[in-house]
């Protein structure tokens, strides 16, 4: 495949967990690459749950799990290898995939919560076990999607005081396309939304997605 030296990639990523401490599991790691146009170049879906085997936070399972059963149902692991084995091959095939993409930009929705799981699984079985965002031994930039969509909010729409659904509170004010995917729980299709959102961060900055209404912003600044 063969990339335009001006093009800006974003790699995101997303994990789902059985529950919140290190004493769960994490039983799913998805991966996107989307390019500037908004185009998935790559993706990754590396489901990790033992049906007999992995253990849920009560409070994991109550609130959501048992109310996204058919999600939980594609997380299911079906291959020959244990529960350790299968994690060593899941975060071994997610750094193999970083590797193939050296040149993007490294992003998640919840860097301390997604990033810190991710380094617990590269400390406990890597040998070269740098903590993300380190490529190649040196540190990079690890952006988080939802503290950039609350700042931004601040500024063009501070009336707004929504804890969520920053995605569709911006397609609303920008003049944004639509993404190829939702959010659904699935951890590859989760990636994909918040590489899109990356990617559309990114062209507000760089003024290729403008307001819709540049009067809402200017009427509120010459408050």
């Amino acid at each position: 495949m063969s990339i335009s030296k001006d093009t800006s990639l974003v790699l995101a990523f997303d994990i789902e967990r059985s529950g919140a401490t290190n004493k769960y599991d994490t039983i799913g790691i998805g991966a996107s690459v989307v390019d500037t146009n908004l185009h998935e170049l790559d993706s990754l879906f590396l489901p990790g749950y033992f049906e007999k085997d992995t253990i849920f936070e009560s409070r994991c399972w109550n609130e959501f799990w048992s109310k996204n059963l058919d999600a939980l149902n594609l997380l299911k692991y079906t291959g020959t290898k244990n529960k350790k084995e299968r994690e060593l091959e899941m975060i071994t095939h997610f750094q193999t995939f970083r590797k193939k993409w050296p040149d993007a930009e490294l992003v998640s929705d919840n860097n301390v919560f997604d990033g810190g799981f991710i380094n617990d699984l590269i400390f406990n079985y890597l040998d070269d076990n740098m903590p993300i965002p380190y490529k190649n031994n040196q540190y990079s930039s690890f952006w988080e999607t939802h503290s950039q969509q609350r700042g931004l909010l601040m500024i063009v729409d501070p009336e707004y005081k929504g804890d969520y659904d920053f995605s569709k509170r911006i397609a609303k004010l920008y003049n944004i396309p639509d993404p190829q995917k939702q959010h659904d729980h699935n951890p590859a299709n989760d990636a994909y939304t918040i590489a899109y959102d990356q990617q559309i961060l990114l062209g507000i900055r760089d003024g290729r997605y403008v307001l819709r209404e540049k009067k809402i912003y200017l009427l509120r600044k010459n408050k």
